[in-house]
């Protein structure tokens, strides 16, 4: 796998030039399982799930010339989650001119973000989807027993002496690769997004 190391901020920079293909594709790669689960928690269909993922990063897209970001007026993750009930609104009501897209130059990110901050589905989504991206921009620097043994651990919450038992190790073991991963964990959401704005 290849480890994307582009900060948060370079890459949104990076989206205003929209024949830079990779760095859409970077995107969606970071961003789009988040907006799809949140899509789903808050009951859209697959279909419709993957439509709405589809039509924020086009709006996203067709917003992002001459766009300048400030970090001062809030997160961004705010906008992604308001894109999301935005668009489904208009899907619910079946009229596209209902609730008009979110331009990202004009967004009112400090409402937004307490807004965000209230809605604890998302926020579930938020840390979870850090959480993944994390762990899958490590996998590469981990053993696969060590990332095996915190899977079951950790995210499975199964106990250390089934862990131990099921993958052949010892319980020292399974321990030693919980704290090598949380520890490894933390240090790429810090270096991937200081301000926890991933």
């Amino acid at each position: 796998m290849e480890r994307i190391d582009t900060t948060r901020l370079t890459l949104i920079m990076r989206l205003r030039d929209h024949e830079d293909q990779l760095s859409w594709h970077e995107f969606h790669d970071r961003y789009g399982e988040l907006l799809y689960r949140y899509a789903r928690s808050r009951g859209a269909s697959h279909n419709d799930a993957e439509d709405i993922v589809q039509e924020v990063e086009l709006s996203l897209f067709k917003a992002m010339e001459g766009f300048q970001y400030d970090a001062s007026k809030g997160r961004f993750r705010a906008y992604l989650r308001s894109a999301v009930v935005h668009a489904l609104i208009r899907r619910n009501k079946k009229e596209a001119a209902q609730g008009a897209k979110i331009d990202p130059k004009d967004f009112d990110y400090l409402a937004a973000d307490k807004e965000a901050s209230a809605d604890s589905s998302w926020e579930k989504e938020w840390r979870l989807h850090r959480l993944r991206w994390a762990l899958r921009s490590i996998a590469d620097e981990i053993g696969e027993k060590t990332l095996q043994a915190f899977r079951l651990h950790v995210l499975a919450n199964r106990p250390v002496e089934e862990t131990a038992e099921s993958l052949g190790i010892s319980k020292a073991s399974v321990y030693q690769a919980k704290s090598r991963v949380l520890k490894r964990l933390k240090e790429r959401l810090e270096q991937l997004d200081p301000d926890e704005d991933v």
